[in-house]
């Protein structure tokens, strides 16, 4: 059995893609504003990238939102492939082959297996 802690950091990765930093670049573009002080901010690229975001419909920033989730989960993925073959505890096999198998069956709300 993967010890508690194992189960512990794949629900939190799940978590913090679900609703913790992997949520804060979509929701930037879902609301049109990447930065709210783009006007005082000392990089002119922050109004570059709101009014870009304001020009684009409702559903166009759907779709890069979508985009941005799905490259911070990719890089959660691809992070427990490498402690996977780095050999780094907790992370040396999974419940359903490979961590990052378990960390895909979580975030599409599978159960931990009991044993």
């Amino acid at each position: 059995m993967k010890s508690e802690k194992y189960r512990e950091a794949i629900d939190r990765l799940v978590a913090e893609c679900r609703k913790g930093q992997g949520q804060i670049g979509p929701n930037r573009v879902r609301s049109g504003i990447w930065n709210e002080s783009a006007g005082a901010d000392p990089f002119p690229a922050q109004d570059q990238v709101n009014e870009f975001l304001q020009s684009l419909s409702h559903s166009q920033r759907e779709i890069l939102a979508g985009l941005l989730e799905d490259q911070f989960t990719g890089g959660v993925f691809e992070t427990l492939k490498v402690l996977e073959e780095l050999q780094i505890e907790p992370f040396l096999d999974g419940y359903e082959g490979s961590p990052y198998h378990d960390f895909t069956g979580r975030l599409d709300n599978w159960d931990w297996l009991s044993s």
